[in-house]
């Protein structure tokens, strides 16, 4: 167990750290922010306790809104992923993926059903937190494409982060 968490916290420090040294400080556009930074709630063990993943997600949310000064907005839309995750795992993957140790993945939930699954998550977090950053109405046409061309360079880079992974673990 002990080098469970040894592996998870040195993945928790080098997403964080590629999303806050790298990600954030890239200035594409206005309206590209690439957010990689749910991949650490998405990716926990299927069967976790679901208080620990709602205070997994608020804390990861809670670090990210300190310093990006978003004012709560991270950790609004990673506790509600954080929160949705079993039902859409549920309904996406077979029940018993032959253990509970298991981490949703492309391995482990197949190419289409991880796809769908991580669109479908990034998506939520994405209107959320995009609407409470705005909180405006009369930006809604910019909030919106901000929201979708955030929201397939993330998907896109997440489906590259999980390549690698599986051609790591080959």
């Amino acid at each position: 167990m002990t080098r469970y968490f040894q592996k998870y916290a040195l993945f928790l420090v080098l997403i964080l750290c590629f999303q806050g040294l790298i990600l954030n400080q890239l200035n594409i556009s206005h309206y590209l922010l690439p957010m990689i930074y749910p991949l650490i709630i998405l990716y926990q063990i299927r069967n976790i306790n679901t208080s620990l993943l709602l205070l997994i997600g608020f804390f990861l949310g809670l670090i990210m809104d300190l310093f990006t000064n978003t004012g709560g907005a991270h950790a609004v839309a990673c506790t509600v992923i954080a929160y949705l995750r079993p039902f859409f795992l549920s309904s996406l993957g077979p029940a018993d993926m032959g253990s509970e140790q298991i981490k949703p993945s492309i391995t482990n939930l197949g190419l289409k059903n991880y796809a769908v699954f991580l669109f479908l998550m990034l998506a939520i977090h994405h209107i959320l937190f995009f609407t409470l950053e705005a909180f405006s109405i009369t930006i809604l046409w910019s909030t919106l494409l901000r929201t979708i061309m955030s929201l397939i360079f993330s998907w896109t880079l997440i489906m590259g982060i999980q390549y690698l992974l599986i051609s790591k673990e080959k």
